[in-house]
């Protein structure tokens, strides 16, 4: 299920189709589809965690209908991720530390959470804690970094990007009228035979952090123009209109992607501002992106001297974004947006399913003890 991306009936398909084959024995309903998963998700989460120092904390809310949002912390020991060339973190790499369902969130409750988290793993404080700047959560991990001084306090560099981009666009009238012709436009073609020239779509919410898609296919459809048919033309001649700010745009965007690369490969330490600065040095850059470039190299700088002398942590939550999309395209087919199907965030990061650990989680976790977890977890 994990490895091919089924959904819950698609696995009971999948196995059902099996069975008539003649190559199972029997084929389980979606039902117990779904309690595999819990009992899965539930062992990953309390089963007890090596015990260690260098423990990374990576935490974010993922929000959905109703009135609960969930506070979702995973760790990555930072020796594990030391050990490859490449500091990008896989679904692999992570463990789930904590799955809390909250009908409020304050700094207060947030810091109680990470406490309590902290008891359950062990109780020893982790080398870094690394979160956006939303309120509840920034207030949060402020107070939790403060009750255990020895934890490095990092703020998401994708998502600082993404605000950079957003205190230099928000005010540009030419972007926002760029935005509302791409969505238009959309909207226009996605149903017809031109649909392969329709932009991309832009977030009703947090739509900076994916600016680089839309200035990507606007750089793309001016590069091809002329290799577009004369009504493909036509349909997109008012993006022409944007063609000498959309060099300011691209610049943005390649030293934001030219920074995000840098952190998620290689993480952050003191004066590693200084490679990044290699990096962007040899752009060519207006004088409004010079001092886009400037900013961020300073915001790296504050950031890689908060890591104490010849350690390195990683400053790039993108992993836990990832885990929401996935929770996302499974509970939206479950039976409530925000309800058991939680679990299936922490049973799809890990070590990969295989049968020892299936196994073992049948022994040690009943249906009654997700229940009760359940029932905990939303009271």
């Amino acid at each position: 299920m994990h490895a091919a991306c089924l959904s819950f009936s698609g696995t009971a398909h999948a196995m059902e189709f099996f069975h008539g084959q003649n190559k199972l024995d029997r084929a389980p309903a979606v039902e117990t589809c779904i309690q595999w998963e819990m009992k899965l998700g539930l062992y990953k989460l309390t089963r007890p965690k090596e015990e260690a120092d260098d423990w990374i904390w990576i935490a974010d809310h993922v929000v959905s209908k109703g009135v609960h949002k969930c506070l979702v912390v995973l760790g990555v020991r930072m020796s594990t991720l030391l050990k490859k060339d490449d500091l990008t973190i896989t679904f692999e790499d992570v463990e789930p530390l904590g799955i809390v369902p909250m009908k409020t969130s304050n700094g207060g409750l947030v810091q109680a959470e990470l406490s309590e988290i902290l008891e359950a793993n062990r109780g020893i404080p982790p080398l870094a804690f690394i979160k956006d700047h939303g309120s509840d959560l920034r207030c949060g991990g402020r107070l939790f970094c403060e009750a255990h001084p020895s934890v490095i306090d990092i703020y998401d560099v994708p998502h600082k990007i993404a605000c950079l981009y957003e205190h230099q666009l928000r005010d540009d009238e030419l972007w926002g009228s760029f935005t509302k012709k791409c969505a238009n436009f959309k909207k226009q073609v996605q149903l017809t035979e031109y649909s392969n020239i329709a932009p991309p779509n832009q977030r009703s919410k947090a739509r900076y952090h994916n600016i680089d898609e839309l200035v990507d296919w606007s750089t793309d459809q001016l590069l091809h123009f002329g290799e577009l048919s004369p009504e493909e033309q036509r349909k997109l001649k008012w993006l022409k209109e944007y063609e000498a700010k959309l060099e300011y745009w691209k610049q943005l965007v390649c030293i934001g992607r030219t920074t995000r690369n840098f952190v998620r490969k290689n993480g952050l330490w003191v004066d590693c501002y200084e490679q990044l600065e290699d990096h962007l040095v040899g752009m060519e850059l207006c004088s409004q992106a010079d001092e886009f470039a400037c900013e961020l190299v300073d915001f790296i700088e504050e950031q890689g001297s908060r890591v104490p002398e010849g350690k390195r942590v990683i400053g790039s939550s993108e992993i836990i974004e990832s885990l929401f999309g996935k929770h996302k395209s499974v509970s939206e087919k479950g039976p409530k947006p925000m309800g058991r199907l939680i679990l299936s965030m922490a049973s799809r990061v890990g070590e990969r399913p295989t049968e020892v650990l299936v196994e073992t989680a049948f022994e040690q976790i009943k249906e009654r003890d997700v229940n009760k977890w359940l029932e905990n977890a939303f009271c």
